[in-house]
């Protein structure tokens, strides 16, 4: 199979100083998607019952987006920020992958996973952060920071085969990052906390009740180096403090 396509990508920004710590920015810019490698490959994975199937799609497109942002900055002196952002995506050609049941041949009533095409979709939201040095404080203290970051998005899409429309896959409608951090005497240290809601992975062309979700997941996670000398630095990671799980379910959270 070969395929060959042409993109043009075209983007308009503006920049606009109230002072120099007060900045107002608008853009229009495009973009792609494309879809994964191994998704596009013309293959066929049987099962050993043949009663399931993963499929390549080679004639899947790459999906083309008309983006539209508009932010307010507003730095705070000697190392801080203070933002608000909006966003609107406008989607062609999302991608979903799919499951149905195969109709004749020798895999008739088979079960078939495979990335399919919507025809259109959009992604909006909105994104708020604050990122603050507390130099201020009396030392040893001055070397504490905090980064704070939320967002909110609403999506939705059109499904493959005109059969309705549904949530973005892999859209989570909140996403929160909280992080407190310590910058001093060569030691960097951060301990961060990061939550997202639940989003759709994939779909069932039949049945809705065979969707299959991401639950909703929060991580807590520690890094740390520290500076020896000019050639030697120390650190480490301690990952997903709280041991919490990746949580896959189709339909319903008790599936």
């Amino acid at each position: 199979v070969e395929r060959d396509y042409v993109k043009i990508l075209p983007s308009l920004h503006f920049r606009h100083e109230f002072s120099p710590d007060s900045i107002l920015r608008w853009s229009w810019s495009t973009g792609i998607s494309r879809p994964n490698f191994t998704d596009t490959v013309p293959r066929l994975v049987v099962s050993d019952d043949e009663r399931s199937l993963v499929a390549g799609n080679p004639s899947l497109r790459a999906t083309y987006a008309n983006n539209f942002d508009i932010s307010y900055e507003r730095y705070l002196r000697p190392l801080g920020l203070v933002s608000i952002a909006a966003f609107h995506k406008r989607l062609d050609d999302p991608i979903f992958v799919a499951n149905s049941t195969v109709s004749g041949g020798g895999f008739d009533g088979a079960r078939i996973t495979r990335p399919e095409n919507g025809a259109r979709g959009r992604i909006q939201g909105v994104e708020l952060a604050w990122q603050q040095t507390f130099d201020f404080l009396p030392a040893p203290f001055d070397g504490f920071g905090v980064y704070t970051n939320y967002t909110w998005t609403d999506s939705s899409a059109e499904l493959p085969f005109g059969i309705g429309r549904t949530d973005l896959p892999g859209t989570s409608r909140d996403n929160i990052n909280l992080a407190v951090f310590y910058e001093k005497h060569g030691l960097n240290a951060r301990l961060a906390w990061n939550y997202r809601s639940k989003y759709i992975q994939e779909f069932d062309v039949g049945d809705r009740d065979f969707n299959v979700f991401w639950d909703e997941r929060a991580i807590l996670d520690f890094s740390a180096s520290y500076q020896l000398g000019p050639n030697l630095q120390v650190f480490g990671e301690v990952n997903n403090i709280t041991d919490t799980r990746q949580r896959r379910f189709q339909g319903d959270r008790n599936r």
